[in-house]
C-alpha cells in the first residue's frame, strides 16, 4: 500500500470508506474518485435543498400565521402561549426548543452587537425551527402518530400555502410524502452518508413538482445556478468497463 493510499483510508475511515471500495471492486484509486465526485453532489444538494427548505418553510409560516390569526390569535404564532389549537399541541416541542435556541443565539452575540441578549422575535424562532418541524405541519413523522391534527389544519386554511397540491386531504399526504422523503436526503447529505444509489434526476424532480404547487414560478427560481445535474452527469462511475 502507497502511502498516499494509508492517508486515504486514514482520511474517511475504513467503515466509510467501505461503500466505495465495494462500488469500485476494491480499486482505491476508483473509489477514492467516486468518493470526491459523490461529496461534490453532496454540496450541490445541500445548496439545493437549502432554497427548497426555504420556499417551503416561508409558504407553510404565512399561512400558518394568517390562520392562527383566524382562530383570534396573533400572527407571531411561534411565541410563548400564542400558538391556538391545535398548532399549539402539535408543534409544542418543536417550539419550546427553538425558543431555547434562539435565546442561546442571543446571548452569544459578540458584545457591542445591537441585539446581543434581545429577547427573540417570532422570526428568530422560525429561523430555529427545523425542517421536520415543515414536515409535522403536513403530516407526523412517526406512523404510529395520528394525523387528526394536520387533517384539520389543512382543511381550516394551510392548504392554501400550496395551491398546486388541491384541497383534498389526499394532496395533503402526497405532499408531506414528498416533504418528508426531501427532509430524509437532507439527513443523509448533513450526516455525510454515502450516496450511491440515489437517483438524483428522480429527487430533484420531487423537489421541483413540491415547490411549484406552492408557486409555479418557484422551480425556476430554485434551480438558478444548480449544479446537481450537471454533478450527476459526471458521476465517474459512467467511465467504468464491467
Amino acid at each position: 500500500m502507497s502511502g498516499q493510499h494509508d492517508v486515504q483510508r486514514r482520511l474517511l475511515s475504513e467503515p466509510r470508506l467501505k461503500p466505495y471500495l465495494d462500488e469500485a471492486k476494491d480499486d482505491l484509486e476508483s473509489a477514492w474518485s467516486v468518493y470526491l465526485w459523490a461529496n461534490e453532489l453532496a454540496g450541490a444538494l445541500h445548496a439545493q435543498i437549502s432554497l427548497v427548505e426555504i420556499a417551503v418553510r416561508n409558504s407553510i409560516e404565512r399561512e400558518l400565521r394568517n390562520w392562527n390569526i383566524s382562530q383570534s390569535g396573533t400572527s407571531e404564532w411561534t411565541l410563548k402561549d400564542q400558538a391556538k389549537e391545535p398548532l399549539y399541541t402539535l408543534l409544542k416541542d418543536d417550539l419550546n426548543k427553538a425558543r431555547r435556541a434562539a435565546r442561546r443565539d442571543a446571548n452569544a452575540r459578540a458584545t457591542g452587537h445591537p441585539r446581543r441578549g434581545a429577547t427573540p422575535t417570532h422570526n428568530d424562532v422560525v429561523a430555529q425551527l427545523m425542517f421536520g418541524t415543515w414536515v409535522k405541519a403536513l403530516q407526523p413523522l412517526s406512523k404510529e402518530e395520528p394525523e387528526g391534527r394536520q387533517k384539520q389544519l389543512w382543511a381550516d386554511g394551510l392548504n392554501a400555502a400550496f395551491p398546486g397540491a388541491g384541497q383534498s386531504d389526499a394532496g395533503r399526504r402526497k405532499l408531506g410524502q414528498q416533504l418528508d422523503s426531501i427532509r430524509r436526503l437532507r439527513n443523509r447529505v448533513a450526516h455525510h452518508d454515502n450516496l450511491l444509489n440515489v437517483k438524483v434526476g428522480h429527487r430533484l424532480n420531487e423537489m421541483l413538482s413540491l415547490v411549484h404547487k406552492a408557486n409555479p414560478t418557484y422551480p425556476r427560481l430554485v434551480m438558478a445556478n444548480s449544479r446537481v445535474r450537471k454533478i450527476a452527469r459526471e458521476d465517474p462511475r459512467r467511465t467504468w468497463t464491467v
